[in-house]
């Protein structure tokens, strides 16, 4: 093939592919033929032992809803057997088309060795540009088994993701949350793992269907489980909470009882800006922002917080924020849906009362 100025392909315009000038560059015809989703779909138990999609998978499958636009495949790897089934219409709803269940009663038990040998024989088949897993104590180790045994690049505890073309854009935060990096592997496939919370979690279409795909486990790395236990600590899960009562420098030590009780009240938990870990007031758990937890909960209730950078990309996704805060600059009221100007102390102590 030669330019459009002549045929012969011979002039200096022709590049050494024999496609016109900038062709290559425009329609990314050297990029790897890799393209599509593929998402880890975790389950848990319900309260009566029933299996349930966890509530991260909602959020990537919708950002990458978001991202694309509905124009890619996406596929979904979940592990288990029969029980399964009345999982599959939500799957569906909020974006995979085709799920790989590798189905096997015995890997209804969290296998780490044999779920990342499956999952990396089914993206072999399938080509996946991208493959997503919640930053969750699971998905943190399986996806490095994974792209060891793909030789693939990954990018762990995200807490952004941007799409351009076929590259993956992921952003996460650096040196103790001070610096915010964004990473682009260079080759395929690109993987991540994500911070559940990070995103709002989308409507579902009830009205999409999808296929299902029943993979033969052929690892022979199971290994004989005992017993599995789950462990709650008093320190629950700030990042499902529903309502968060959250406290920074601005608030006395003396006043955490009172903000338990208006949590209480409230249906809700108390969480903490970074400086309060660093005082020993609160473990790490109950830390919101990017050294913490990104939340997402109906009502963020803001007490004596200023409002860094780190702890504003922490609460992107919350749905209403309510701040208080003696500064009247403080850069939380950029983001806040109400901002009151005030003494947080004596604004929790009267609220706990009121309720």
């Amino acid at each position: 093939m030669g330019c459009e100025s002549c045929s012969s392909g011979s002039c200096s315009t022709a590049n050494k592919d024999g496609l016109p000038p900038g062709m290559l560059q425009k329609y990314r015809l050297n990029i790897d033929r890799s393209d599509g989703f593929l998402v880890w779909i975790e389950t848990e138990t319900d309260e009566e032992g029933r299996p349930r999609m966890c509530g991260y998978c909602r959020e990537l499958l919708g950002r990458i809803r978001e991202m694309d636009g509905g124009r890619s495949r996406v596929w979904g790897v979940i592990f288990g057997h029969l029980e399964l089934k009345p999982l599959y219409p939500e799957i569906y709803s909020y974006g995979v088309e085709t799920l790989y269940e590798v189905h096997d009663r015995r890997l209804s038990v969290y296998h780490p060795e044999a779920y990342a040998e499956n999952i990396a024989q089914i993206v072999i088949r399938t080509e996946p540009a991208v493959i997503l897993f919640g930053a969750t104590p699971r998905g943190r180790e399986l996806a490095p088994r994974v792209a060891a045994l793909l030789d693939a690049g990954l990018t762990a505890d995200c807490t952004g993701l941007e799409l351009n073309d076929r590259d993956l854009l992921m952003t996460r935060p650096a040196f103790g949350g001070n610096v915010m990096a964004t990473i682009r592997c260079t080759t395929f496939p690109q993987i991540a793992t994500v911070r559940p919370g990070t995103f709002p979690v989308p409507e579902p279409d009830t009205s999409r269907r999808g296929t299902v795909i029943y993979w033969q486990n052929s690892s022979e790395t199971l290994k004989e489980i005992l017993k599995t236990e789950s462990r709650r600590t008093a320190d629950e899960d700030i990042s499902g909470a529903r309502v968060l009562v959250s406290l920074g420098a601005g608030v006395k030590k003396d006043l955490i009882p009172i903000a338990e009780s208006l949590a209480a009240k409230l249906g809700g938990t108390v969480s903490c800006s970074r400086k309060l870990v660093e005082n020993g007031w609160f473990p790490q758990s109950r830390q919101v922002g990017q050294s913490g937890k990104n939340v997402s909960p109906e009502i963020y209730l803001a007490f004596g917080i200023s409002g860094s950078i780190q702890h504003l990309a922490g609460i992107a996704s919350a749905k209403r924020i309510i701040a208080v805060n003696s500064d009247s600059n403080a850069k939380i009221a950029e983001v806040a849906d109400e901002f009151i100007i005030g003494d947080a102390n004596r604004i929790i102590a009267e609220l706990e009362k009121s309720l």
